[in-house]
């Protein structure tokens, strides 16, 4: 047992002694190899990389960049705007809607500015193309929003200065803000002055960045002049006749429906689809007398010089007709003559009712502004607005599908 003890102790020690200089020499070789992969890994000068561009402001990567600036700076001068009549005790919450404010009956919104086409809003934000409908009708919804605040605003500019609550004499909380009356300029300077930023090797802040935005916001300084100031920006510029004179432009509820002669007809015209009509109404002649011992003669309709029952054989575009005439309790008080043409009967029925209504309200408004009749707490063209008989109707025919039955049927799926 001795002796094969002694044998694996001098196999054990001839074993180690051999493998030593194999483990000095990989310790070597790992220590050689990491000395000369060191400078390669952390090399001691590194290459200057190149300087990130950045993108000129945040709405870069939208589609609509110069839209989307517009559209946020319009809203922060909404909420900016919306705070301050808050403040003044004007409104109940900044997100309360106008038409449930306290003030809303004596107040009311003016809708009187006409705002540039997608055509022409698209040329003056620089957006390349023009603006979808939707686009559009958010655009003009902020801007009808900020028109709806002029009241109160001007309102808020009379109100008396605030109490003395700051050691300078002044509520700096009520004071009206500093509101940005060309976005569309400011978001082109702040563009602008990113890319010469960009393009400079100095990283420093410039402070003529604030300064550029300060000068955009015009030197007006109460809330109404700068919401003015602002919406003028966004107004349809005057049509111009051929004569060199200035059309003015009237919307809302100034827009004439229609035009009174010097015998006293008012005409108006109406659409729907592909029909066109234009109505010629007048007081019958028992109307405007004094009353006799003779049974007053009813007024008359005649289309296309064929009386109504005649032209119109079917009840329902009858009564479409007459419509306006029963919500004005004035059946049988006009003489009506219509042209009616294009189209459908349906659509001809409902072309004479739009364009009836329009001159029935002008007539009324006429008959005021003359003096013959006092305005009521509800007029015509309130009452026929309603009745959805002032404005056209803009739903047409879908056209038909190519390879489909008609707009929205399809033919029969056949399997085999």
């Amino acid at each position: 047992m001795t002796s094969k003890s002694s044998v694996l102790h001098q196999t054990f020690k001839s074993t180690t002694s051999t493998r030593a200089p194999s483990s000095s020499y990989a310790s070597g070789s790992s220590s050689a190899s990491s000395s000369s992969a060191s400078p390669s890994f952390f090399p001691l000068a590194s290459s200057q990389s190149s300087r990130v561009v950045h993108p000129p402001t945040s709405y870069w990567y939208t589609s609509r960049p110069s839209l989307s600036a517009t559209l946020a700076s319009l809203e922060r001068t909404l909420n900016q705007s919306r705070t301050h009549l808050f403040k003044c005790g004007l409104l109940r919450s900044i997100a309360t809607p106008l038409s449930s404010s306290e003030f809303a009956s004596s107040l009311p919104h003016p809708r009187e500015r006409r705002w540039k086409d997608a055509k022409e809003m698209g040329v003056y934000l620089r957006n390349g193309t023009d603006l979808r409908t939707s686009e559009y009708r958010r655009l003009t919804g902020v801007l009808a929003h900020l028109e709806g605040l002029l009241p109160y605003a001007k309102l808020a500019d009379e109100l008396p200065p605030p109490s003395t609550t700051s050691p300078q004499g002044i509520n700096r909380s009520v004071l009206p803000p500093s509101l940005v009356v060309n976005p569309v300029a400011a978001n082109q300077a702040l563009a602008s002055r990113s890319q010469q930023k960009d393009a400079s090797s100095d990283s420093a802040e410039d402070p003529s960045e604030h300064q550029d935005v300060d000068h955009y916001r015009g030197s007006a300084t109460t809330l109404s002049e700068q919401l003015d100031v602002l919406l003028s920006r966004f107004i349809a510029p005057a049509v111009v006749s051929a004569t060199g004179t200035t059309l003015e432009r009237v919307s809302g509820a100034a827009r004439r429906l229609g035009r009174m002669d010097h015998h006293g007809r008012v005409n108006a015209v109406g659409r729907r689809k592909e029909s066109t009509a234009r109505v010629w109404i007048i007081p019958a002649s028992s109307a405007s007398t004094e009353a006799s011992d003779q049974a007053p003669t009813p007024g008359r309709i005649l289309v296309n010089s064929t009386s109504l029952p005649e032209y119109f054989s079917v009840a329902s575009h009858r009564s479409t007709v007459v419509r306006p005439l029963t919500l004005t309790s004035s059946l049988g008080v006009f003489n009506v003559f219509a042209i009616a043409e294009g189209g459908g009967i349906a659509a001809q029925a409902e072309a004479v009712a739009m364009a009836m209504a329009r001159a029935l309200a002008e007539w009324e408004r006429c008959k005021i502004e003359q003096g013959e009749l006092q305005e009521g707490e509800v007029t015509w063209r309130e009452i026929l607005k309603k009745a959805n008989l002032i404005d056209r109707d803009p739903r047409m025919v879908e056209r038909k599908k190519t390879g489909q039955a008609k707009a929205r049927k399809k033919f029969a799926w056949v399997k085999r």
